[in-house]
């Protein structure tokens, strides 16, 4: 690495809420990084916090913020604000950064390659992670995501690597990617501007922006690069799942650039999916090729949590008046 003070400050942006269960492993990974940290910066966004939270993120040298409207979207947009790194982080108090010179390897890409505006790499699950955080780790992101958008796998097909496992493209808005978190980094001049928009912002709402203002230029890590210890129990999901459509699509679908989502042929794909899911029969047999084609045997979660996806949301669809309205606009 050159000199220090020629070496570009990073900041990593966190959201918190009662979340002491990871956060010390999470932090501990950041402090750990042979990068100078005088050149990192941890910025905390807490929505109220009432466990010990605050006292870690006090512990390992954090900037904390008061994140009054507690949805971590919010956080971030707060985060980025305050940010003064020339690249920036987008974490989860959950997440834990692979290996000391994780930072290094990222700002190597950076300097290397100036045309690109972002970079994050495939997340993966901790040893002792529940095993239901293994089958999270095949599919990236939930079942339906994982169904609706194989985008990023044409890209890879469609480029060379850079080095041995990283990868850079040019994202077509109309081919959108579903990542806006979990270590994603950004230029922040890049991103700065989207993010102070007023109103809620998602994670994959900004990316989307990003690339439909030109900086489509990103890289890709398709080792390990960060892990994501977020999932314990399939309660965990279901919580989420409802989170994410009545409070983040529901409530501020009005607001949001949905384009990563609603692309040409969403529909079709996603009744494919209401059929894929509703009648286990289809993505069993799908699974069972899977656990057999790539010999793991934690495709066979799959169905499963396929089908209670699905059920999930046709309850909130059909028995909540929000979900009722939303279904009469989208038919």
């Amino acid at each position: 690495m050159c000199a220090q003070e020629s070496l570009p400050s990073i900041s990593f942006v966190i959201p918190t809420l009662n979340a002491s269960l990871h956060l010390k492993v999470c932090l501990k990974s950041i402090r750990g990084q042979k990068y100078p940290q005088e050149r990192v910066e941890i910025l905390i966004l807490d929505g109220g916090s009432g466990d010990s939270t605050l006292e870690i993120a006090k512990e390992f040298g954090c900037v904390i913020y008061n994140n009054p409207k507690k949805l971590a979207e919010y956080g971030v947009q707060l985060g980025v604000a305050k940010a003064g790194g020339e690249l920036l982080v987008v974490f989860a108090a959950d997440n834990e950064l692979i290996g000391r010179d994780w930072i290094e390897r990222v700002v190597e890409v950076f300097t290397a390659e100036q045309e690109i505006s972002a970079l994050w790499g495939r997340l993966a699950s901790g040893e002792n992670d529940p095993k239901l955080n293994k089958y999270f780790e095949l599919i990236q992101s939930d079942p339906l995501n994982w169904f609706l958008n194989r985008n990023l796998k044409e890209y890879l097909k469609s480029t060379s690597a850079i080095k041995k496992d990283c990868f850079i493209f040019a994202v077509d808005p109309k081919k959108p990617l579903v990542w806006g978190a979990n270590g994603l980094v950004y230029r922040t001049n890049k991103i700065k501007n989207i993010w102070s928009q007023e109103g809620y912002l998602g994670d994959n709402d900004a990316f989307q922006y990003m690339v439909e203002q030109g900086d489509n230029r990103v890289a890709y890590f398709t080792s390990p690069f960060v892990y994501h210890h977020h999932l314990a129990r399939l309660g965990d999901w279901v919580k989420k799942w409802k989170r994410n459509l009545m409070q983040h699509l529901l409530d501020k679908r009005q607001t949001r650039n949905m384009g990563w989502v609603f692309t040409p042929g969403f529909k079709v794909r996603a009744f494919l999916w209401s059929v894929y899911s509703a009648l286990p029969v289809f993505s069993l047999f799908h699974s069972i090729y899977l656990s057999l084609k790539d010999r793991n045997i934690f495709w066979l979660y799959h169905p499963w949590v396929s089908c209670l996806q699905f059920y999930t949301y046709a309850y909130l669809v059909i028995f909540t008046k929000k979900g009722r309205m939303f279904l009469r606009g989208a038919i």
